[in-house]
């Protein structure tokens, strides 16, 4: 789910950081921070699409027009990143419940509502975060290299991955090989590629062997753990979360809480109704029973509404939208002391966009 505005406040907020004096946070911090973390997100998804460009020109060079562009930029997508949402940010608000309810209908249905809401500009910044970076086009074009039949992937394969690293790969995935076997470098279109907007892959040793890969583009969000974060956050607002949940159990929906990065299993939960729900077994142990109302539905759209306009009044009656300047200042003061590598990670990624865009340009 999209982010909540971020109502930042007016004083700064002194906070223990990891030298030996505190580090004190201002509004301007948290902004600028965010901002180079979106755009570093933006740009790396503009990466991988500029990266399956250039890879598609070298393989129409060698006369193929379909591709598998989920190979071609090595099945790499990018986290998106949209903000510092707290996990409370992902209860609706109100107006988001009116709107879109949990969104979960959108996909679990196929009526015209619910295909027009997946081409809605608004859902589609609503549910972002959760949706992450994608382009349905890619999924298209890869059942149309997949009708084209057997003859033609394994040529495709064989011209993109190099006719070794493609024989390997399908030994692999065949399961022939019980001990680890050494992974042969990139070839054919994918190592022209990646010379191309990395400049060199990347061999790394360990203890087994060895493989090949691109450039790490790790987001700096990977630094900082958000059940750490949770668990700090809880504690500040345990009585906000208590009666939260009080009143979702007041409301008929059973007793929830959330799991320790602060998610609720709302969408397993909604999916019940749906004919899908918990995704691995046992999974049912860790969510509050259907209401009987939700048992007896015979809209399960219409009762995904009522139950996320129920949780979005929880959520505001009980405090939790105060959170989110905390979230954002609890992130920022981990990230602040390490400024200048999240603006180098902005840049690198910068750098090989602009390589695949002077190839494209030709």
């Amino acid at each position: 789910m999209r982010r909540l505005a971020i109502p930042l406040l007016a004083a700064p907020l002194v906070l223990a950081a990891c030298g030996p004096e505190p580090t004190t946070v201002t509004d301007a911090d948290v902004a600028r921070i965010e901002q180079s973390l979106e755009r570093g997100s933006e740009l790396a998804w503009e990466l991988t699409q500029a990266e399956s460009r250039v890879a598609a020109m070298c393989m129409q060079d060698l006369g193929f027009t379909v591709h598998d562009r989920n190979l071609m930029h090595g099945m790499r997508v990018p986290n998106r990143f949209e903000g510092f949402a707290s996990p409370y940010a992902r209860i609706p608000t109100a107006e988001q419940a009116e709107q879109f309810a949990f969104g979960y209908w959108v996909n679990a249905t196929d009526t015209d509502a619910a295909r027009a809401m997946r081409e809605d500009l608004a859902y589609l910044d609503f549910a972002g975060a959760d949706l992450g970076w994608s382009d349905p086009t890619e999924y298209e074009e890869y059942e149309e290299w997949k009708a084209l039949g057997e003859d033609y992937q394994q040529e495709w394969l064989d011209a993109f991955l190099g006719p070794e690293r493609a024989a390997y790969q399908a030994s692999m995935n065949a399961g022939n090989h019980d001990e680890p076997v050494e992974e042969p470098p990139f070839g054919g279109c994918e190592l022209a590629t990646i010379e191309t907007v990395y400049g060199d892959p990347v061999h790394l040793e360990y203890e087994h062997g060895s493989f090949w890969t691109r450039p790490d583009l790790e987001s700096p969000l990977t630094w900082v753990g958000d059940g750490e974060l949770y668990e700090e956050l809880s504690a500040q607002l345990a009585d906000q979360e208590q009666d939260f949940f009080d009143c979702v159990e007041t409301r008929g929906y059973g007793r929830w809480e959330f799991d320790s990065i602060g998610y609720l299993p709302i969408p397993w939960y909604v999916g019940q109704l749906y004919g899908s729900g918990a995704s691995y077994e046992g999974m049912e142990d860790d969510l509050p029973p259907l209401s009987e109302a939700a048992e007896d539905t015979e809209d399960p759209v219409a009762f995904e509404f009522t139950m996320a306009r129920d949780f979005a009044g929880c959520a505001d009656e009980a405090g939790l939208r105060d959170a989110e300047s905390r979230w954002a200042r609890m992130y920022t003061e981990r990230l602040i002391d390490r400024e200048t590598e999240v603006y180098a990670w902005e840049q690198e990624i910068e750098g090989y966009l602009a390589n695949a865009q002077a190839a494209i340009a030709g």
